[in-house]
């Protein structure tokens, strides 16, 4: 069942809630809800007073699922009214500042940000790479600290997750378990949308880098791509200073996210609370031949009375995007 709190200091008060719809995408920072709530009674009777700035905590079936800040609420016909909330990433979101971090860790770059503008965190791992980082341009706290672990993962092959634990931010080493949950028609998997397309497939890849009067450029081709969907080029002009081999390694990887069919699938399941962006997921579906591992991009949860339902987009490969 549906559980929805106010906190305030020393207390919960519990609000009347019709559904809430929980979601998240893969490298969007803050997750959020939009919670449908009971605002007054057929005589005019006012429930719980819900204003911005509060903090909600969302659980189900007695496990917290969520615990975030109200940002925006609209009344509508019939008592009720809608309330969105975003967990603590989404403070790294709507803020931007310039910063200079010289040989700084990105677990060091994190708790800084935090501490200057008051972003309540807990446990942050030791990242144990140190970096330079020159933001002179305003650019939001997400993109700093998307870049620190990007940066940590490219030197030091380890991958952190961000994330929003009862309020507070915290970083963790990624862990790769070998239990999945599974999807199965017939079982827990209910309608499905298979997609195959090469609309943004690409057979060859073109950067350059470098002013007018010295440029680099770096083409990589998929020749058996190209055998059998002609030449599909993706061009770009890269403003950072890459040296020859590393826009060479950036190429050869855009060339591999980018070659081959492009497949999405989109499910529609019994709901798994622990099925969230970035998580794997097994898939078995015989009449489009899926059988294997994929991973969640952007998950859609919905619960009303005692059902709960989940929207899925799977991808094949749970990779960060190229800086």
């Amino acid at each position: 069942m549906i559980e929805l709190f106010i906190v305030k200091t020393g207390e919960m008060i519990e609000i009347p809630t019709e559904s809430i719809t929980w979601t998240g995408q893969r490298y969007k920072a803050a997750r959020k809800i939009t919670a449908n709530i009971l605002y007054t009674d057929k005589g005019g009777l006012q429930y719980t007073q819900v204003e911005e700035g509060n903090t909600v905590l969302f659980k189900w079936k007695g496990k917290e699922l969520f615990r975030g800040t109200v940002f925006s609420k609209a009344k509508t016909k019939g008592g009720l009214l809608s309330l969105i909330a975003y967990d603590m990433l989404q403070y790294l979101l709507v803020n931007k500042d310039v910063y200079v971090f010289n040989k700084r860790r990105a677990d060091q770059i994190i708790t800084r940000i935090c501490r200057d503008f008051q972003i309540p965190f807990t446990s942050i791992a030791n990242t144990g790479t140190v970096l330079n980082q020159i933001h002179t341009n305003e650019t939001t706290l997400y993109d700093m600290v998307l870049t620190a672990l990007i940066n940590t993962e490219k030197q030091s092959g380890i991958r952190y997750n961000l994330l929003s634990e009862k309020g507070k931010l915290m970083l963790e080493e990624q862990k790769i378990s070998s239990d999945q949950w599974v999807l199965e028609t017939g079982v827990n998997l209910i309608d499905y949308n298979y997609f195959t397309s090469i609309e943004e497939t690409a057979t060859q890849v073109k950067l350059v880098s470098g002013d007018e009067n010295n440029p680099i450029s770096v083409t990589v081709s998929d020749s058996s791509g190209q055998k059998q969907f002609g030449v599909l080029q993706y061009f770009e002009k890269v403003t950072d200073k890459l040296n020859r081999a590393q826009l060479n390694s950036r190429s050869n990887s855009l060339l591999n996210k980018k070659k081959g069919i492009q497949k999405e699938l989109d499910v529609t399941a019994l709901g798994i609370p622990e099925i969230i962006s970035g998580k794997p997921i097994y898939v078995l579906e015989n009449e489009i031949g899926v059988k294997g591992t994929r991973y969640v991009d952007v998950d859609t949860h919905t619960f009303k009375g005692d059902h709960h339902e989940m929207q899925l987009k799977l991808i094949t490969r749970n990779t960060r995007a190229v800086l």
